[in-house]
């Protein structure tokens, strides 16, 4: 009695789907998820649609295959569209009114150089930086570029034999060269 055996919700030999529960993560909901995945590409959303936790998604994503290929796929669909968004919103910009005087006078385009800047990062990581949180610090960058720099010096005070002075003035310069264009460049974000 409440054996396996004797539920018949669809789980069948070959171990494909797990069994339908009526309060669980039925085939209906794994439809809507898949759907709400595919068309807002955000896992959080698509559970909060469908009416399930993310730990269910999540548990069914990595016990059931066919699940995760059906989820992988909504995924990289709804990434497309996602990147021909980002792409029209940071390179050709979005039509805005142009109000004066409580009257619509015209339209202007805006970009975002925020999302411009994001997909310069996707696009070539070691020349524009890493995206989000992964990335180096303002701190790590400067110790790196630092390092750089006293390399740099220390080739060129051995090569042309200049004084110690010389390259530290050399280096607090460039040092002073760089924090003003992150000051410019931190000024625009």
């Amino acid at each position: 009695m409440g054996g396996e055996g004797g539920n018949s919700g669809g789980g069948g030999a070959g171990g494909s789907s797990p069994r339908s529960r009526r309060d669980g993560f039925t085939p209906a909901k794994k439809g809507a998820c898949v759907a709400a995945l595919a068309k807002y590409g955000t896992v959080a959303d698509a559970c909060r649609i469908a009416g399930i936790s993310t730990t269910s998604f999540y548990r069914h994503f990595n016990k059931w295959p066919d699940f995760r290929g059906a989820c992988e796929a909504a995924l990289a669909k709804a990434a497309g569209n996602i990147e021909i968004l980002a792409w029209e919103r940071g390179v050709t910009g979005i039509e805005e009114p142009v109000i004066h005087y409580g009257k619509l006078v015209g339209t202007r385009r805006k970009r975002s150089d925020a999302i411009f800047k994001l997909i310069l990062q996707a696009s070539n990581r070691r020349k524009y930086g890493a995206i989000g949180q992964g990335g180096e610090t303002k701190t790590q960058i400067e110790a790196r570029v630092r390092k750089e720099i006293e390399a740099e010096a220390q080739a060129a005070a051995e090569a042309g034999r200049r004084s110690p002075d010389e390259v530290f003035a050399d280096i607090v310069a460039r040092m002073a060269e760089i924090r003003a264009r992150e000051g410019k460049e931190g000024g625009e974000g």
